[in-house]
């Protein structure tokens, strides 16, 4: 495959960007069951050139192979954000409450039971939630990723962002080294522009920096983003959850009953499952993690 496409679009440095685990989608235009996918195994920079190892998923039911069929877009779909946490960590990081905002809510102190059984709550509870919302909730200090520049316009993958640490555009040719920009505008929130080398005001750049296609440029971004403080409604729904089960007369927290003398009931709960998985179902974790939860995205590459 050529590292620019018929239009001049330079797709080498965005076959370089995958990542193992990424799935590759080949579809034909003209007939939705033309398709084939692809889990990415390996990425190998062969200098002028771009190896992609894959391992075949799925096969649609009309997939013609690839020359029979010339009229074909390519999509690389990532399955994860760069910095997304392997979901087996989450149980490894601080939980998201303490046993204190636990008692702040419950209006009293733990008894012997409760306080026995409060750690491993919080530690599973938390680790529900950010498996959910594939967000860790804590704060990442000088986090180094490479993202692509579109038209000079960078979108940040990891929010909230904290700061903008360093901004280096990445030549991808030997011989020209990497330039840091300085020249960039953020916007506070998740977007940075990047006006052409033109307009930076540098008179002594070296040449390729002028003549760069700057629309499809790549760039080496170190930034601090994430959560000083667990956000308020987190925190509430861990604990409010956590009270629930702490209260349920049994240790499954599935079933609520009470006996008044010869008369008792009992009430599942609404959530399909048991444990505190159900318990934060009850409570709304859904609903409320909903803003927080990193959806997936396509990247369409040109043939």
């Amino acid at each position: 495959m050529s590292p620019t496409d018929a239009d001049g679009y330079n797709r080498y440095t965005g076959l370089l960007s995958l990542k193992d685990g990424d799935e590759i989608i080949q579809t034909a235009s003209n007939d939705s069951q033309n398709y084939q996918r692809w889990s990415v195994v390996s990425v190998v920079d062969q200098g002028t050139w771009v190896q992609v190892n894959v391992s075949v998923t799925d096969t649609g039911s009309a997939f013609a192979a690839p020359g029979s069929n010339q009229s074909r877009l390519l999509q690389a779909l990532q399955v994860n954000e760069v910095t997304s946490t392997p979901p087996g960590a989450f149980s490894s990081m601080p939980p998201l409450a303490t046993p204190d905002d636990i008692i702040a809510r419950l209006g009293r102190n733990l008894n012997q039971t409760e306080a026995a059984r409060v750690d491993a709550l919080l530690q599973d509870g938390s680790a529900i939630i950010r498996r959910y919302a594939r967000e860790d909730f804590l704060i990442v200090n000088q986090d180094v990723i490479v993202v692509p520049g579109d038209a000079g316009i960078i979108t940040v993958p990891n929010t909230p962002v904290i700061s903008i640490d360093k901004l280096v555009a990445l030549s991808g040719i030997i011989g020209v080294s990497d330039m840091e920009v300085t020249w960039y505008r953020f916007d506070g929130i998740e977007t940075i522009l990047v006006p052409d080398p033109i307009m930076s005001g540098i008179i002594n750049l070296p040449e390729y920096w002028y003549e760069a296609l700057w629309s499809r440029q790549s760039f080496e971004l170190t930034h601090t983003h994430g959560y000083g403080d667990t956000p308020p409604e987190v925190e509430g729904l861990l604990c409010n959850a956590i009270i629930s089960e702490l209260s349920t007369p049994t240790l499954s927290a599935t079933v609520q009953s009470e006996s008044i003398g010869a008369y008792s009931y009992s009430m599942r709960r609404r959530a399909i499952g048991g444990g505190l998985y159900a318990t934060l179902t009850d409570f709304g974790m859904q609903s409320m993690l909903s803003d927080y939860r990193k959806s997936q995205g396509t990247i369409a590459v040109r043939f």
